[in-house]
């Protein structure tokens, strides 16, 4: 239990941006399991636990809305036009909301749709660029948020880029935590950059204040930060990982302050941040490519004749803004984003844990069904007696036309919508036809006796129970739930050690 006591009530949600805490990674050996780290001390600032985007954004909206206010460039009804990767526009949509700002917000094709999903939630209006072209392009979302400036009265673009706020808001206050915190210790320090001013504020404040301290530059693979070198489009790659890397030098990034750079790929970042979130760091693609880089730091450069060497890096967001991206095993295995490990463990769950076993291997009891044409009464008394939480309902012809739930059915009684004489023909889920009553209408997914059981386990990521049917849905074999399934392989498990 902590001793610390708790925060007071605060009165204004962006009073809890920042503060944000340093946690150490414990697991390096997990993460890095080929190389020795015991001299090695991880500590990671948790910017992730933002509470507007879930990242270190947050820290720049309010500033940046704080100083364009003292200015006097803004007012109620002005238009904020932002060109940013994500996080940037969902943390001041939320701030400018209730400030009665009006947002248009200019993301790339390659932003999360879960991100696009809470900007509409706000009310905000969106505009989707081009992932990869130059922020000079007319086509970027920079050039596209100036044009609309001249043609949208009393509006301005949030231009982080440019925004000495940026800068400001890292030297003045994220770098007085993590001094504070590491109580002057640390010897290097790992950014990802974009616009260039979280690494430069952090730097410029913690060099002048920490002998020997060393500042590493993160960038994504193709990312041209560092290099500022123009390409020929046509062989410029996509880059999966958001909110970090640019394709040239940002002009609020001071290079001198920096002493290495390091590139890691797509897969690494993606791969490091599954890892980071087993081990109980939430944190997202960009957070990966942090600690990636920061334990390739480690490898290529000897510490075994120092006592102790501390590397803090700077986690920049959550994964919850990845939920179709990085915390879907598809999208990362279409993406050739695993890493061996990550393949051999997917190809565990899907082939050689259930051996292909199928669901007739369950050896489930025969169905206990009952007809639309029965009482709620009788369909209670029923799943009581039997200790069930639902029932298939079959109809005249033995065919599969719906289910009843236990907990459904007396919910509707509690609240006094159903009676326990009506038909539950009225109360049931359906799985097609037409619609009567106060039923629901349910999607169905055939599910057989042949059915593989990796199969069966992804169906039950999503539903409770699965009713077994025939190929042709015209008879009800047996019900399956995931109790079945673990016990299916528990015992298949004891039997092969017994």
């Amino acid at each position: 239990m902590s001793n610390s006591p708790p925060p007071p009530i605060f009165d204004d949600i962006t009073s809890t941006i920042g503060n944000t805490p340093i946690v150490r990674i414990n697991s390096i050996s997990i993460l890095a399991p080929s190389f020795e780290l015991s001299n090695i001390e991880l500590p990671s600032k948790l910017e992730y636990l933002n509470p507007l985007s879930g990242s270190i954004k947050d820290r720049v909206a309010k500033r940046i809305l704080e100083d364009v206010e003292k200015e006097n460039k803004v007012k109620a009804g002005t238009t904020l036009l932002i060109p940013t990767s994500g996080n940037l526009g969902v943390s001041i949509a939320m701030l400018a909301h209730k400030k009665g700002y009006k947002t248009i917000v200019l993301v790339p094709e390659r932003t999360t749709i879960d991100r696009i999903h809470v900007l509409k939630a706000l009310g905000t209006e969106i505009i989707r660029t081009q992932s990869e072209v130059h922020h000079d392009a007319p086509e970027s979302n920079f050039s596209l948020a100036k044009k609309l400036s001249g043609e949208i009265t009393n509006s301005i673009v949030v231009d982080e880029l440019n925004s000495q706020s940026n800068f400001n808001v890292h030297f003045e206050e994220t770098a007085e935590e993590i001094y504070t915190q590491v109580e002057g210790k640390l010897d290097v320090l790992v950014v990802g950059v974009e616009s260039g001013a979280t690494i430069t504020g952090l730097a410029k404040n913690l060099k002048s204040r920490i002998s020997g301290l060393k500042v590493i530059a993160v960038e994504p693979q193709h990312s041209r930060i560092q290099d500022n070198i123009p390409i020929n489009p046509s062989s410029i790659k996509e880059r999966k990982v958001e909110d970090i890397g640019n394709d040239f030098t940002p002009p609020l990034l001071d290079k001198s302050l920096i002493d290495h750079w390091i590139k890691v790929n797509d897969q690494e970042s993606f791969s490091m941040s599954r890892k980071l979130i087993k081990n109980g760091l939430l944190a997202g693609p960009s957070s990966g490519t942090v600690v990636s880089a920061a334990l390739s730091y480690v490898k290529h450069r000897s510490t075994a004749h120092e006592d102790s060497t501390r590397i803090l890096c700077v986690l920049n967001d959550t994964a919850r803004n990845y939920g179709t991206t990085l915390l879907s095993d598809e999208w990362l295995l279409e993406n050739d984003l695993m890493d061996g490990e990550m393949v051999r463990k997917l190809k565990y769950q899907k082939i050689e844990k259930y051996r292909a076993a199928s669901v007739e291997d369950l050896q489930l009891p025969a169905a206990v069904t009952i007809s639309p044409n029965a009482t709620i009464s009788q369909a209670i008394e029923l799943m009581l007696d039997r200790e069930y939480s639902q029932l298939p309902v079959i109809d005249s012809h033995k065919k599969l036309i719906g289910y009843v739930s236990l907990t459904s059915l007396q919910s509707h009684l509690e609240v006094g919508g159903a009676t326990l004489k009506e038909p539950i023909s009225k109360w049931m889920f359906s799985f097609g036809g037409n619609k009567s009553g106060n039923s629901k209408r349910k999607r169905y997914q055939l599910i057989t006796p042949d059915t593989p059981l990796s199969e069966l386990a992804k169906f039950f990521e999503k539903h409770s129970f699965a009713v077994v049917t025939d190929s042709e849905r015209k008879w009800c074999l047996g019900v399956a739930t995931k109790y079945d399934l673990i016990n299916f392989l528990n015992h298949r498990n004891s039997s092969a050690f017994s």
